[in-house]
Order: C-alpha cells, then sequence, then structure tokens
C-alpha cells in the first residue's frame, strides 16, 4: 500500500527506450470502484520546453510495470502522447 503523495515523487521511465517522462502531476480514479485508471504525467523538461512547449502523457494503469523506491517503470508507445501545450 502507498500513498498518492509517494507516487507522484516518483519519476517514471519509459522501458521501450529509456526515456525518462517525467512525473506525476495527476491521477485518474475510477469513482464507482476507487481503481486508479491512468497517471497523468506533464514533462516541461522535455527537449520542445526550450521551444516553449510541454508534453503530457496519460499512462493507462495496466502499463505500469514496476513501482520502484524512486521511479515507476511503464510501457508506453509514444503514440499515447494527449497533447503539446503551449507554455
Amino acid at each position: 500500500m502507498f500513498k498518492i503523495s509517494d507516487i507522484m515523487e516518483k519519476e517514471i521511465v519509459n522501458i521501450n527506450n529509456g526515456r525518462k517522462l517525467g512525473f506525476i502531476s495527476d491521477i485518474e480514479i475510477d469513482t464507482n470502484d476507487g481503481t486508479i485508471k491512468s497517471l497523468v504525467i506533464f514533462n516541461d523538461n522535455s527537449k520542445m520546453y526550450l521551444l516553449g512547449k510541454s508534453e503530457t502523457y496519460a499512462i493507462s494503469w495496466k502499463n505500469i510495470i514496476k513501482i520502484g523506491f524512486d521511479t515507476i517503470l511503464v510501457d508506453y508507445k509514444d503514440s499515447n502522447i494527449l497533447n503539446e501545450v503551449d507554455i
């Protein structure tokens, strides 16, 4: 068992390419059964940030491979980017 505040401090890493996606900015919860549906990651540390853009990702809970001490490993396809946000 873990607290949401604990999980939000962990960095998200994609196992497919080793890319650091960022940190959790929000969690989508199914209010009917109280389960976590997905993690929302806002990455303002990407190369796009230098151009005034950032990326937001939604990672389904079923794509989480392992929750470690300081990282969360996910199986993520780049086509899942929610949007690019102008800053």
